[in-house]
C-alpha cells in the first residue's frame, strides 16, 4: 500500500499543473504596460492572461453587476477601494501614478503657461473623456473644479463648452470618430482646440506626429492626482495572485515605467 500511494504521488508530481484562464479588467490607458507584463508572465506559466480593456467607470459597474474578473486594473484608485470596500475585492492597493496633459496641434498658440486662460477664452474648445464612465473625464473636471478655486464661475464656463468625446457613454452629440482613428482625429478635423488625455498616452502621442502636436501637463498650481489602482477578486486563483503579485513586482513597476507612468514600488537604483 505504501509503495503504491508513493508511486502515485510520484506520478501527480510529473503531472503538468492544468492551466488556467487568468480573466484581468484593466484600464485602456494600461493597455500597453500590461501587455508587456502578460506576455512575459505567460513566458514563464502555463497559465493564459485573458486581457479586457475599456473605460475603467464602466469595467468596474460591470464588476457591480456581476461580471466576472480575476485582477481589476483602474486609473482611478477609488474605484478599486470601492470593490473592497462592497466586499467584491481583497484590499485594493495603488498601482502606479500618471498625469493629466493637453494635446494641442503644433500651430496652436496654446502652451502650458497660457492653458488656463487660453481654456477660458470663449473661442477655444477642450476636448475631454467621459466623467464616471471613464476616469480620464473625471480628472478633466477636477482640473476645472481647480480653476475655478481661482476664478470663480470658471468651472461652469468649462463644463458648458467642453466636448465629451471619448471614453464610452459619451453623447449623442459627441461627434463621431472614424474606427480605428487617433484621438487626434478631432483636432485634425477641427472639432476641438486641445485634448486633455493622460501624459502616459499624450507624450507618446506627440513625439510619434512628427512634430504635428505637442503635449505638455497641466500647470503645477492647477494640476490634478492621477492615481492608478488595482484589486483582486476573491475567488481569485493562485495564478491570478501572481499577476497580480507581478504588477507589485519590479518587473511589474519598470513595465509601467516604461510606458509612461510613475511607478510607485520600484527599488531604489543602485549608486
Amino acid at each position: 500500500m505504501r509503495l503504491f500511494v508513493s508511486i502515485a504521488l510520484t506520478l501527480a508530481a510529473l503531472v503538468p499543473a492544468r492551466a488556467e484562464e487568468i480573466r484581468v479588467l484593466a484600464a485602456g490607458s494600461l493597455r500597453g504596460a500590461l501587455t508587456a507584463v502578460a506576455t512575459e508572465f505567460e513566458k514563464s506559466s502555463s497559465d493564459h492572461v485573458a486581457l479586457v480593456f475599456g473605460p475603467a467607470g464602466s469595467l468596474h459597474d460591470r464588476i457591480i453587476g456581476g461580471e466576472a474578473f480575476d485582477v481589476y486594473a483602474t486609473a482611478a484608485f477609488p474605484q478599486a477601494r470601492s470593490l473592497t470596500e462592497k466586499g467584491l475585492a481583497r484590499p485594493s492597493v495603488l498601482l502606479a501614478r500618471n498625469k493629466l496633459c493637453a494635446v494641442a496641434p503644433a500651430k496652436s498658440p496654446i502652451t502650458r503657461e497660457t492653458l488656463v486662460d487660453s481654456l477660458l477664452d470663449p473661442a477655444v474648445r477642450p476636448g475631454t473623456s467621459t466623467p464616471k464612465s471613464d476616469p480620464a473625464g473625471d480628472y478633466a473636471l477636477a482640473f476645472f473644479r481647480r480653476i475655478d478655486e481661482k476664478r470663480p464661475g470658471a468651472f461652469e464656463t468649462l463644463t458648458g463648452k467642453a466636448k465629451i468625446l471619448f471614453g464610452g457613454g459619451e453623447p449623442k452629440s459627441a461627434e463621431p470618430r472614424p474606427q480605428n482613428q487617433p484621438l487626434t482625429h478631432w483636432l485634425d478635423e477641427g472639432a476641438v482646440d486641445l485634448l486633455l488625455v493622460y501624459c502616459s498616452g499624450a507624450i507618446p502621442m506627440a513625439e510619434k506626429s512628427a512634430g504635428k502636436y505637442r503635449a505638455f501637463p497641466l500647470p503645477d498650481l492647477y494640476d490634478v492626482a492621477v492615481e492608478y489602482g488595482v484589486a483582486l477578486s476573491p475567488r481569485a486563483s493562485a495564478a491570478a495572485l501572481d499577476f497580480y503579485l507581478t504588477l507589485l513586482s519590479p518587473t511589474g513597476q519598470a513595465a509601467l515605467r516604461r510606458a509612461g507612468f510613475v511607478p510607485v514600488s520600484e527599488p531604489a537604483a543602485e549608486k
